[in-house]
């Protein structure tokens, strides 16, 4: 009987040492938790964003404009481009894409001259607010 516990004790203590060894050897994707991956927060940028283009010279044509998103872009006479706000100062609603040099509202008929975005007819009281914007290289954008 001895040699029995004695065997018991031997296979046990083998079988613990390769179970031990069979978990130490499993690869970390087997649901164990890795360590969180550190690194060095990104440098700060000190140059400016570039800025979004609004719409190419092409697309502009000339007595007239593109609304791009809350921008009317207009080109009064050729090679000249111009940007206002495109919401009506009356309500809000933004004014439709103008044709012979006039931008309309579709609420109540105001008009704006394009060439400096003043007020023509309608219940509008104001003009259009005017937009800074630049053209470089056939691009035009915000300044």
């Amino acid at each position: 009987m001895r040699w029995c516990a004695g065997r018991r004790a031997l296979l046990a203590g083998a079988g613990a040492t390769a179970l031990l060894a069979a978990c130490g050897s499993e690869p970390a994707s087997s649901g164990a938790a890795a360590a969180p991956a550190t690194s060095a927060p990104p440098a700060e940028s000190t140059a400016p964003a570039p800025a979004a283009s609004l719409a190419s010279t092409a697309e502009i044509p000339v007595g007239g404009g593109e609304v791009v998103g809350d921008v009317l872009i207009v080109q009064p006479v050729a090679g000249t481009f111009k940007a206002y706000n495109a919401a009506c100062p009356h309500k809000g609603v933004k004014v439709t894409a103008p044709k012979d040099g006039v931008a309309t509202c579709p609420a109540h008929n105001s008009t704006f001259a394009i060439a400096d975005g003043a007020r023509m007819s309608g219940p509008a009281t104001t003009g259009l607010k005017e937009i800074a914007i630049k053209v470089d290289a056939g691009r035009i954008t915000q300044a």
